[in-house]
């Protein structure tokens, strides 16, 4: 399930990229016809404007009208090189101040009004813009070879833009699917990992569990003290059984945390003493202890007992496993309008405001734990997403000086 979905957000990541380059595409191809819009209509009233400086030049307008004058059939303009110069040279000031700098051709034919009933196009204007119809007159027809390596020019800004951002969708679209692969890798050796170590856990479990049947076989007057930490070692034998188990049927931490909570009603506060109760050995040790205030006064909840106990135990565990001195762990319990609320307090090391978020996320350490603690930082990401699963929040809240505070909120039923 998880392998197929990230295929299928990786064939959506491709998708949304596919639209945008073609957008990308299209936008250039609008942006040209745009430019080339716009700069046909500089041309065109360069050129208006050329022709309403050259109509008032008499000298020009004597030359042309004495050719205009003549009968069709012999119309011709006789030009000379210098009244062509001069026409090139008032076109050419009235394209540069349209900001067009590019070689042109100018061409003259006669025109008269009768054959344009069709607007002139916008390289093309007529000499004298006041004739009537009728009247024969001079069309000027400006070409530019170079016009669309113009265009080219007008719009590379946006072509280099436009391929920079193509190339940051493909570097990101890449550096996606890599992630991905990784991520499907890292969660395959989890898978791996897991099972390894389920597996390796299993026999020494099953071999401490008979060792205990047996030994309350063979020793059936042994002092209480002695009966009490054995009733308590075959209790926590009996739940490493039980969770090597369901290691081995999810495969993974993530599909323990994916499968379907099965609730119950679960006395919260028999669930702690329960939880303590399993931590004395290991506080005698340390010479730590545990102090419970259960004030909540309405303590039956709907949830899963396992993974409760385990978010607890998890919390309960890092108090005691990182404290720097004798751990001393308080648990109090209260009630707010609708819910529980379970408050583990320490006297560890503390935890940097900074940091507050990070340790729940999974494989997070933080920096200046005890070096000397093993450990894959699963502990509070388990916690955290198992209180979750029951509808609940869990907070931390430290100073990184002064110990940590815990908060579970659970709905009650």
């Amino acid at each position: 399930m998880q392998h197929k979905r990230i295929w299928l957000y990786a064939a959506i990541l491709l998708l949304l990229t596919g639209t945008i380059l073609v957008t990308q595409v299209s936008w250039i191809f609008q942006s040209a016809r745009i430019e080339e819009g716009f700069l046909n209509q500089r041309v065109n009233m360069a050129l208006c404007s050329a022709m309403d400086v050259l109509s008032k030049d008499r000298g020009m307008c004597s030359a042309l009208e004495s050719c205009v004058a003549r009968s069709p059939s012999s119309f011709e303009l006789r030009l000379t090189e210098q009244k062509k110069q001069m026409i090139d040279s008032v076109i050419n000031q009235h394209l540069l101040f349209y900001n067009i700098d590019v070689p042109f051709q100018t061409s003259l034919s006669r025109y008269t009004l009768e054959e344009g009933k069709n607007p002139l196009p916008s390289n093309q204007a007529l000499l004298f813009p006041a004739s009537k119809e009728g009247v024969q007159n001079v069309l000027v027809d400006l070409k530019i070879p170079s016009k669309n390596e113009l265009i080219r020019a007008q719009v590379n800004g946006t072509f280099i833009l436009s391929v920079i951002m193509l190339g940051l969708l493909a570097l990101v679209f890449t550096s996606t699917l890599r992630a991905l692969a990784r991520e499907r890798n890292i969660r395959k050796e989890t898978i791996d990992f897991v099972n390894a170590m389920a597996h390796d856990l299993k026999t020494p479990i099953s071999n401490i569990s008979v060792a205990l049947t047996m030994f309350n076989r063979e020793n059936q007057n042994v002092k209480e003290t002695s009966r009490q930490y054995l009733s308590i070692i075959q209790d926590e034998a009996g739940k490493l059984k039980h969770r090597a188990k369901k290691i081995l049927g999810v495969a993974s931490v993530d599909s323990l945390l994916a499968a379907g909570v099965n609730k119950t009603d679960v006395d919260v506060h028999e669930l702690i003493r329960r939880s303590v109760q399993s931590f004395q050995l290991k506080l005698q040790e340390v010479r730590g202890k545990i102090t419970v205030s259960l004030d909540a006064h309405r303590y039956i909840i709907s949830c899963n007992e396992i993974h409760l106990s385990s978010a607890v135990n998890n919390i309960i565990d890092n108090a005691i496993i990182y404290a720097d001195t004798a751990p001393v762990v308080e648990i109090e319990t209260k009630n707010t309008s609708d819910r529980i609320v379970i408050e583990i307090t320490d006297n560890g090391p503390g935890i940097p405001g900074h940091e507050t978020e990070s340790v729940f996320k999974k494989g997070y350490r933080v920096r200046n734990g005890k070096s000397r603690v093993e450990g894959f930082g699963m502990g509070l990401y388990l916690a955290k997403n198992l209180v979750e699963k029951q509808l609940g929040r869990l907070a931390l809240y430290s100073d990184g000086k002064n110990g940590c505070r815990f908060v579970i909120q659970l709905p009650i039923r």
